[in-house]
């Protein structure tokens, strides 16, 4: 199945979304919403689209309809929103829950929430983040990165917080970055260095999610290793303490709190 997705909204979630179904191969039809209409049809350009000639069109001709506003935009969005029985729409708008959504559009509207990673037009298997679980969708979605399913909107709000916490370690890798170059390493140099030993990794967590991460950095930070100086300085110091307080925060906010 090669559904016809009507997207409303052109900022930067659309434009990595698509490009990223389209580096994954994904060759059926994308209609854009003319609202922005310099963004959407250079999106267009990019990456094979259509631009629809009004949003009713878009709405008449799509299959799914993929929301990708901001929050501060939901409330136009959903305004001027009118879906046909049993049209799909895939919500990508942080924080607004399935039944907010169907209080506006219609209780028996089927709706299945994404939240993909900044990141998944660059690097591949980038996570998409997916409740409820649809077979349809996955297979569609699944071309641009690797799908996550979620037994509940409770759980899907946690990946949203682990969203966040990836645009946060762009400054961590920046600091860390500016501490190589201040000795000597040129910016190029400092880049590989962080970012490529955090991407090594990470890369091998993911390669072995049965184990405990501790159990692997403890492997690697023993006993008269520089590695263990340097942990020992963080736990002592309890490095992750204000992360952990930014995921609260952010959870929080998610929650309404």
């Amino acid at each position: 199945m090669k559904p016809t997705i009507g997207v409303i909204g052109t900022g930067d979630f659309a434009a990595y979304l698509i490009a990223a179904l389209r580096k994954g191969g994904h060759e059926g039809r994308i209609l854009l919403s003319p609202y922005s209409r310099s963004k959407a049809e250079a999106l267009a350009a990019r990456h094979a689209c259509e631009v629809a000639a009004d949003e009713a069109r878009l709405l008449a001709e799509a299959d799914w309809v993929l929301l990708a506003v901001r929050p501060g935009q939901l409330a136009a969005a959903l305004a001027n929103l009118s879906l046909r029985p049993r049209q799909l729409l895939i919500s990508a708008v942080a924080g607004t829950s399935i039944a907010r959504l169907r209080q506006a559009l219609g209780e028996d509207v089927p709706v299945v929430r994404i939240m993909p990673s900044s990141y998944i037009d660059t690097v591949g298997g980038g996570v998409i983040p997916m409740y409820p679980s649809s077979a349809e969708v996955e297979a569609v979605f699944g071309v641009g990165g690797t799908v996550v399913t979620f037994d509940t909107e409770e759980q899907f709000e946690l990946s949203m917080v682990a969203a966040c916490f990836s645009g946060w370690i762009y400054r961590f890798v920046g600091t860390l970055e500016a501490w190589f170059v201040e000795r000597g390493l040129s910016p190029a140099q400092a880049r590989l260095m962080v970012a490529g030993n955090m991407a090594g990794a990470a890369g091998y967590a993911m390669a072995h999610r049965h184990a405990s991460l501790t159990a692997i950095s403890d492997a690697i930070a023993t006993e008269g290793t520089y590695t263990k100086a340097g942990l020992d300085h963080l736990l002592d110091s309890e490095a992750a303490s204000p992360w952990l307080r930014a995921l609260d925060i952010v959870h929080a906010r998610l929650n309404g709190a």
